[in-house]
């Protein structure tokens, strides 16, 4: 029986970097597979490494980086494992193992944010990339969260914005966490102080300038209908992939404080798909497929008026399975095919490979015929025994399945 792959690491495989690392690559096959592995496409020697071993009657790889003192990063890259025996050879997909990262903030300058009362107010977080991103959340200096409501909230990026301002948000602790669940750290930013001017004291300076019964009852920061914060203009478009939730928002400043409410143009929002997160200002759609793709529009309203914004979404797809290839037990004279069939946004190209060789250049066997999605064979021979790949690859991302050919005939003994 040749070789299939049962167990592998993901695609995406992000390491903790203070623990050692284990590569997973199990299969089965009769005679039992020998293994070996390629990073960033050669051969991945693992003898010269005295801190790699590969478990006994397996391919996984076990990296002790913590005793014999290696760095996680340098394990970096990409790795595909090949389990072979005299009947063919099955691969793994790429395996892209990264190690997580908690960057500190770069150190900054802040000065003091001042603000007149009534208007609105931007606080920027801008977090450190880490890997994977960090949970971002607002805290003063004694570990308490800050209140959030609909005048008051933080965006999808981590920045707090204020519709308005009282006098009460005057404080010198706003204080930006970074949350790094993979390290299981927290990094802090800076206090950033807000001073809140109260309108009193620059009605002063304007009254100088008026007589009384000009000034009576006049606000220097007056109410106001809404105007978008984020994102801004009247439109945007935004690309999200099938299966991902789709996350969209729309943040406003006025006076009074702005009400949002979103609709999609010429349909209805998913009932059971669709969830309203952050006062409304967040809309979430789960499991998103192409139906989701079109125009959806938010509204932000006060009593004074309202402004809108249009986000154009088109929903692409990475390659998903239609028809997987699956296992052939043929006699001799006997005929078959393997059929891959794949789709995704944009259309997926296939490609096949014998034994982990591209088949255009893997040794002739009469008995196959490449069409496209389909291997046929016709008329086989026990030579034509052998693991084929089929590869469905888009610009966002990829398939790859093994599937055999055995062709019965004598049995084979152990090599």
């Amino acid at each position: 029986i040749p070789p299939t792959i049962t167990q592998q690491s993901p695609k995406n495989y992000i390491i903790d970097p203070r623990e050692n690392i284990v590569i997973q690559c199990e299969a089965k096959g009769k005679p039992s597979p020998t293994f070996s592995w390629t990073r960033n496409g050669t051969h991945f020697d693992i003898d010269k490494d005295p801190r790699i071993r590969m478990k006994p009657h397996s391919g996984t790889l076990l990296i002790n980086i913590i005793h014999e003192g290696g760095k996680a990063e340098l394990y970096e890259g990409v790795y595909q494992c090949t389990a072979r025996n005299v009947l063919g050879a099955a691969i793994s997909n790429n395996i892209v193992i990264r190690a997580s990262r908690s960057p500190l903030w770069t150190k900054e300058k802040l000065v003091p944010v001042r603000v007149t009362e009534g208007q609105y107010a931007i606080l920027p977080c801008r977090p450190p990339a880490g890997l994977p991103p960090p949970i971002i959340f607002w805290m003063d200096n004694s570990f308490q969260k800050l209140p959030q409501n609909n005048r008051v909230s933080q965006s999808l990026n981590g920045d707090l914005y204020f519709s308005n301002i009282i006098q009460e948000d005057s404080r010198e602790d706003y204080i930006c966490y970074a949350r790094f669940n993979h390290t299981q750290t927290i990094q802090q930013k800076q206090p950033i102080s807000l001073k809140v001017e109260p309108v009193d004291s620059l009605n002063e300076t304007m009254s100088a300038n008026m007589s009384d019964s000009d000034f009576y009852g006049v606000r220097f920061y007056s109410e106001r209908q809404p105007t978008l914060l984020t994102p801004a203009g009247n439109a945007s478009s935004k690309i999200e992939l099938r299966g991902n939730t789709l996350m969209l928002e729309c943040i406003a400043e006025g006076l009074p404080t702005p009400l949002i409410r979103w609709s999609k143009e010429g349909g209805d929002l998913p009932v059971n798909r669709t969830f309203f997160e952050n006062f409304h200002k967040t809309l979430k759609i789960i499991d998103i497929s192409q139906a989701d793709s079109g125009k959806y529009r938010c509204v932000a309203t006060n009593r004074l008026g309202s402004a809108y914004h249009v986000i154009t979404v088109n929903v692409k797809a990475a390659p998903y399975w239609i028809r997987e290839p699956s296992n052939l037990v043929l006699s001799p004279g006997e005929d078959g095919s393997l059929i891959c069939r794949t789709n995704g946004n944009p259309k997926p190209s296939i490609s096949w490979l014998a034994n982990g060789i591209p088949v255009e250049i893997a040794p002739e066997d009469p008995s196959r015929k490449v069409d496209g999605d389909t291997i046929i064979f016709t008329n086989v021979q026990e030579r034509s025994s052998a693991v084929y790949q089929c590869n469905a690859s888009n610009e966002y991302g990829y398939l790859l399945a093994n599937a055999f050919v055995n062709i019965l005939g004598k049995t084979v003994g152990a090599f």
